[in-house]
């Protein structure tokens, strides 16, 4: 189709990041119960927010064109998606795309999302798109940096980007970035070149601001003349599935397809050199604790091993269990996953007191229930507004929730649905101010550097096994390529 003088931009973002690890499932009600919106509704009700959607219908409405948005469903992170809601949302967007003419499609995609039909599902979205527009349509794909990007998206796309950041800041100016790069692609072609190595890099050390992932960006941002993008793809690391490793995209005008392709395998080269440089040191749980009661001011105990924004059930118990025996007397706030739990406060009533096992309802393999005993201080059903740096403005829900005074100065979070521990929104929603606090515990490998920026003295990695651990010899991979770093210490030379 020929543009026109005001060129009309399909919009679409379906996001949730797949840990291959949890033993539960994706279902569409994992979308709906944060908003899965249609049409107009999209983005009207991401408008504001700093999300790829409302940044891609801002950068296209101050540029003249039409923004069409189809839809948005947005889920946290979780186990395989079942068959039936991959292919819900892959009709939703195929219904979207045929029901009128469109220029230009700008998919906002994670990229790590795995359905029980299909590895590869952001592919096969953009390939559903691909089948519907034709063949001269440009399509540009956004992603997570944890994205598993593969050959088979690249293909389907014109052109495929990833965050520049991490902590995720940037998802608004991704969506800008992405929508400047449709409109660009209707002027004149553009490609997109992938490079990958076998290696896996926890997700604790992939921030941006500390090397080697600095010195990375660095040599992202030297490319020359012609080349529009550089995004780089540590891949989450709780993914078994083939193709896995380490990626590297380079987003290029129509003729420079040699160059991005140099610049992104030397990118792909220097990560792979500094493969040793990403270990991460974690701490016994009765260490921290010691470190928590000499610290001047709040310290977070960081259980990334069961962390929901990287698809873990969050309902381990293990941290809580310490606190309630070696860290008596220190305040401190954590949270846990358990709707039974959340179902005996609300029938015992604000004031009232509970006595129930707590955690391990949901998955067990890592460590089981402790016992919890206290007074139900709050109780509520509202969902969390985000107000960090990251995703702010999203809503999340956390389905029923109860707050546990244990008078030991511990206080719990129990919820139905995860809390958003990487945001201290999630905390202060349910009357909790992390900056009273002790020790706040967060389910989160780096995002919470972000969301708790200048409310912390100290973050301790906590040496913990659970579905999203940073130490990855606690997991069994069987279809990721071997051999891996660091599965595979001795990798590929």
């Amino acid at each position: 189709m020929t543009a026109a003088a005001r060129p009309r931009i399909a919009v679409a973002s379906i996001v949730q990041e797949t840990n291959t690890f949890s033993p539960q499932p994706s279902t569409l009600d994992d979308y709906t119960a944060h908003g899965l919106w249609l049409g107009a509704d999209a983005a009207e009700l991401a408008a504001g927010t700093n999300t790829e959607l409302a940044g891609a219908v801002e950068a296209l409405t101050a540029a003249g064109a039409t923004a069409v948005p189809l839809l948005r469903a947005w889920a946290m992170s979780g186990g395989v998606l079942r068959a039936g809601a991959f292919e819900r949302l892959r009709d939703l967007l195929t219904g979207g795309l045929a029901a009128q003419p469109v220029d230009g499609v700008l998919l906002c995609l994670h990229g790590a999302l795995v359905a029980e039909s299909d590895v590869a599902a952001d592919a096969a979205f953009t390939e559903a798109a691909r089948a519907v527009v034709g063949p001269d349509v440009p399509i540009v794909v956004t992603h997570d940096l944890h994205a598993n990007v593969t050959g088979r998206i690249v293909a389907a796309a014109a052109a495929l980007i990833g965050y520049h950041t991490y902590p995720h800041v940037d998802q608004g100016d991704t969506g800008r970035r992405g929508a400047e790069l449709v409109l660009r692609a209707l002027r004149e072609p553009v490609g997109t070149v992938l490079a990958k190595r076998p290696m896996l890099v926890p997700a604790e050390s992939q921030a941006l601001a500390d090397p080697p992932m600095r010195r990375l960006r660095t040599l992202a941002d030297a490319g020359g003349t012609g080349i529009l993008d550089v995004s780089l793809f540590p891949v989450q690391p709780w993914l078994d599935v083939p193709d896995l490793g380490f990626g590297v995209t380079v987003t290029h005008a129509g003729s420079e397809r040699a160059a991005a392709l140099a610049h992104a395998e030397h990118l792909a080269t220097a990560a792979w050199g500094h493969r040793a440089a990403f270990a991460v040191d974690a701490v016994p749980l009765p260490a921290a604790i010691e470190r928590v009661r000499a610290a001047r001011g709040t310290v977070l105990l960081v259980q990334s091993a069961d962390s929901p924004t990287a698809g873990a059930t969050a309902d381990s118990a293990a941290v809580i269990g310490a606190l309630l025996t070696h860290g008596r007397g220190i305040r401190a706030y954590a949270t846990v996953v358990d709707a039974p739990a959340v179902a005996q406060c609300f029938a015992a009533g604000q004031d009232g007191t509970v006595d129930t096992p707590v955690g391990a309802t949901l998955d067990d393999r890592w460590d089981g229930p402790v016992p919890l005993r206290g007074t139900v201080s709050r109780l509520g059903a509202e969902p969390v507004v985000l107000t960090g740096d990251s995703m702010t403005g999203l809503t999340i829900s956390m389905g029923r929730w109860a707050t546990v005074n244990t008078g030991t100065g511990l206080t719990v979070l129990l919820t139905e649905r995860p809390a958003p521990t990487f945001d201290p929104a999630g905390y202060r929603h349910a009357g909790l101010d992390p900056a009273a606090a002790q020790a706040v515990v967060v389910r989160s490998a780096t995002m919470y550097r972000a969301g708790f920026r200048g409310l912390f003295v100290e973050a301790i990695l906590l040496d913990l096994p659970g579905a999203s651990t940073p130490r990855l010899d606690y997991l069994t991979f069987e279809r990721a390529p071997r051999p891996l770093y660091p599965i595979d210490l001795d990798g590929t030379s």
